[in-house]
């Protein structure tokens, strides 16, 4: 069912948005899950392969959020946080290692600009799922600085573990934010 307002800046919404997001929360639960279980390295690759594919998801839920803001400053932030997802789930489908420092670094810098683009729309909006902008930002931030200081990792599980929880953070702030019509503009 889709809802049109009259409102400027006021994005259509669907629910199979939410239904997406809420999907991803499950997918990143259970990925997390997985990492902890994983006891081969076989298993630890097919988890990271499945992180990227979420990862995707999460990027196209963003870029649809980017897609229906009225307000310009809105748009680019959203657009910011979905590259940002994109270009994560790259690097790891090139490397699901962060076997080489310049990837690692790569990933570290890009977990910061969509942890700082989420954040910004925290902090410039009051979106209905403002508290899970700031935990999505506050976590991807985290992790940015995980990666960015702790490689080279004794094994990618850490670091694994640290982006499914940031994908766990990003999913249930889309989640409440798609459940809403957010105001795009002021």
């Amino acid at each position: 069912m889709m809802i049109a307002t009259n409102a400027p800046g006021r994005p259509v919404q669907s629910s199979l948005w939410k239904e997406i997001s809420v999907l991803e929360i499950g997918v990143a639960a259970c990925l997390l899950i997985l990492f902890i279980l994983s006891r081969t390295f076989l298993e630890t690759i097919a988890a990271i392969y499945m992180l990227v594919a979420a990862m995707l998801f999460a990027a196209l839920v963003q870029a649809r959020m980017a897609a229906s803001c009225g307000d310009q400053l809105d748009r680019r932030l959203w657009l910011a946080s979905a590259l940002a997802c994109l270009i994560q789930a790259i690097i790891l489908f090139v490397d699901p290692l962060l076997g080489s420092y310049p990837t690692a670094m790569a990933m570290a810098g890009v977990l910061a600009v969509g942890a700082a683009a989420r954040l910004t729309l925290a902090l410039a909006r009051d979106y209905p799922g403002r508290g899970w902008l700031y935990l999505s930002g506050a976590v991807s931030m985290m992790v940015s600085l995980a990666i960015g200081f702790a490689w080279p990792f004794a094994s990618i599980l850490p670091a694994a573990q640290s982006l499914t929880l940031d994908l766990l953070a990003v999913a249930a702030m889309l989640a409440s934010v798609t459940g809403k019509a957010p105001s795009c503009s002021k």
